[in-house]
């Protein structure tokens, strides 16, 4: 692989990943309880991040870091040497690898559909819908976010791992 590659590659690696561990911690620990501190409204931030594309966006940018973490990988460990994967280093990064597909595979079966469908449902309820029809909506839009908030928890700590492991592979 010429050099040129291997620091594409890196990049796209390191600032994709640092992205992607970044929104994920952010929105876990600050904007998903901040949007259920809000309550309804909670529902319009939910829509408008939606209208960015976080939804898509996020996961674009976590398959390029797995994508090329994983040719970097490959290439490190000269096409999956035996000797390399039980190395520290190679451990530690296949560790961190795993964690992040892991992260992906959450984010994108329990994460995302919880919270699209959330958001959905809170954006069904508009000014002449009915009294019990609005509790149901908001009861059903909350089992839904607790069930991605818990997803989100799960990715972020996966990401850290991940974020850690990678971090420290070098020195091992």
């Amino acid at each position: 692989m010429n050099d040129a590659l291997l620091v594409v590659l890196r990049l796209i690696h390191v600032v994709g990943g640092a992205l992607w561990v970044g929104m994920a911690v952010y929105t876990t620990v600050y904007l998903v309880p901040a949007i259920q501190d809000a309550g309804p409204d909670g529902g319009k931030v939910m829509a408008a991040l939606q209208r960015r594309g976080i939804l898509t966006v996020l996961p674009a940018l976590a398959l390029l870091t797995i994508v090329s973490g994983g040719w970097l990988y490959w290439r490190a460990s000269a096409g999956l040497d035996g000797g390399f994967l039980r190395s520290g280093v190679g451990l530690a990064f296949g560790l961190g690898g795993l964690a992040s597909v892991a992260a992906y595979v959450l984010g994108i079966t329990v994460l995302r559909p919880s919270m699209t469908r959330a958001a959905k449902l809170m954006g069904e309820i508009g000014p002449d819908t009915s009294e019990g029809e609005r509790r149901a909506r908001l009861e059903e839009a909350g089992r839904h976010r607790a069930r991605g908030a818990m997803a989100g928890q799960i990715v972020a700590a996966l990401l850290l791992l991940a974020l850690a492991a990678m971090a420290v592979a070098r020195y091992l």
